[in-house]
């Protein structure tokens, strides 16, 4: 057995029946390139049945399932499930024709809406046949408490390969041999036994914490005359408010490097441009549906606290609030204003912060915290305060060079991160060789079409770079429908 820290556990403590704690990705694959071609119908399927099995030891949370310590008086623990069946979790559909983009979000919409069994390990992956016609993609979900963006990333690394041929890798030493399922008892003993922190590490989390707060007020005493400060809260919308269980998917791409021309020009960086033309196309979607602001949009940003070099899959993420100045009108201005916002110096006081939020995770009794959580959602309480941040938005850094999976080449990665309570949409972008690739999950019933939402993106990509060549960028063709 092994307890989940508090830190992970909170994301099981936010599972609700509308909010699923579920990371998404799809990646589009081009068949035509496995050695000597496909053999016949299901033959992908299989390949990638073959190739996971043979895998499945690298990969350990795979065949474990979360059980919870009766009453509450504990953290949750990650079990071996003895009944494992990787039939169950590995499923093979087919889009009906023309297999369209817009199909295969109605699909990914579909599979986010709905929630993992909480009984058995907490993800699933779809084979999904005649995509564009002769392509097939790798759809998959899994718990947050799991995996972390990066962290997903490092388990798609297991399966995917630099080269057509599948790498060999290495049996395990031993058979896989699960123990069976922990007694109510056992789960009680271990809890009590284990779960008492020493009053030494309190008193640690105490004094740092009293540090960080002084650094805080430091850096607001210290920070320069035309910085604008961190904003705590967003306009309202109907980007915020509570959500519904149903989900609708949008996916989109664009240049990367249109993106590294507007970073060149005007000095800032990727993650700088990624929140300047999110909030200029937020603002666009909101007014086209007829509400009005004038004050700018929040982001909600997560932020890896990794040590470099570190390839876990488990989560090391926090998050900072960042305002994307989409109601600033001058692109030079707009981009130094977020850039003020994001500087290195405020992420590591942010990332220090986040370490000590794990630790006082540490000191939640799991049953309280759970129904607080399942209490503010009941109750309604979002629409009684202005929206913390107005949307989630994450950027994680991709390959630049092919990869591929059982023979087939990745043409395209989608990731897709949770919809939670008061932010009705998630955005997530991550870089694949040439291009940047977009996935939108929003609420479906109070968000409207998000596909509208791409395009506005895009086209704030577009402005961008209308921008840097006026403001005597070299030449540079815009390709921002890549």
């Amino acid at each position: 057995m092994q307890r989940i820290p508090g830190k992970d556990a909170i994301f099981l403590w936010s599972e609700t029946p509308t909010t699923h704690m579920t990371i998404g990705f799809a990646g589009v694959f081009d068949p035509s390139t496995i050695p000597g071609g496909i053999e016949g119908p299901g033959d992908v399927y299989d390949r990638f049945l073959r190739l996971l099995q043979d895998r499945l030891h690298l990969v350990p949370k795979f065949r474990e399932r979360v059980m919870n310590v009766p009453f509450g008086i504990g953290n949750p623990y990650f079990v071996q499930d003895p009944t494992f069946d990787l039939g169950y979790h590995v499923r093979r559909i087919a889009l009906p024709e023309p297999g369209d983009k817009r199909l295969l979000e109605e699909f990914v919409a579909r599979m986010m809406s709905r929630p993992l069994d909480m009984t058995k390990p907490l993800w699933e992956v779809y084979v999904v046949e005649g995509v564009e016609g002769d392509k097939w993609a790798y759809v998959a979900k899994a718990h947050h408490v799991l995996v972390d963006g990066v962290g997903g990333n490092e388990m798609l690394v297991q399966l995917l390969d630099l080269e057509t041929t599948p790498r060999e890798v290495e049996a395990p030493v031993e058979p896989w041999d699960p123990d069976p399922l922990p007694s109510e008892i056992d789960l009680l003993r271990t809890a009590v036994g284990g779960g008492v922190r020493k009053p030494l590490h309190l008193v640690d989390t105490v004094r740092r914490t009293a540090g960080v707060a002084i650094d805080f007020a430091k850096w607001g005493i210290g920070r320069a005359d035309d910085d604008p400060g961190l904003k705590v809260l967003g306009p309202r919308t109907f980007l915020n408010g509570p959500i519904g269980p149903h989900r609708q998917v949008a996916l989109g791409k664009f240049s990367l490097d249109d993106v590294k021309y507007v970073k060149g020009t005007f000095g800032c960086t990727v993650n700088d441009v990624i929140l300047a033309i999110t909030g200029r196309g937020l603002r666009h979607f909101v007014e086209a549906h007829g509400q009005t602001t004038n004050k700018g949009m929040i982001a909600a940003v997560p932020i890896s606290i990794r040590d470099e070099g570190d390839k876990g899959f488990e989560n090391k993420v926090s998050g900072m609030t960042v305002p994307m100045h989409d109601d600033v009108e001058d692109v030079a201005e707009r981009l130094r204003r977020i850039s003020l916002a994001t500087k290195p110096a405020k992420e590591q006081l942010g990332a220090v912060a986040a370490h000590l939020l794990q630790d006082w995770s540490e000191y939640a009794p799991p049953a309280v915290a759970a129904q607080a959580i399942r209490f503010y959602t009941r109750a309604g309480l979002a629409r009684r305060h202005p929206p913390i941040a107005n949307v989630t938005l994450s950027n994680v850094p991709g390959p630049p060079f092919p990869l591929y999976l059982a023979g087939s080449q990745m043409k395209s990665m989608y990731p897709l991160g949770p919809v939670i309570h008061n932010q009705r949409v998630n955005i997530t972008v991550v870089s694949y060789m040439d291009t940047m690739f977009l996935g939108i999950a929003a609420d479906r019933d109070d968000v409207p079409p998000i596909g509208e939402l791409v395009d506005h993106i895009i086209d704030g990509l577009k402005e961008l770079h209308q921008a840097a060549q006026d403001a005597g960028g070299p030449e540079a063709k815009s390709d921002a429908n890549a």
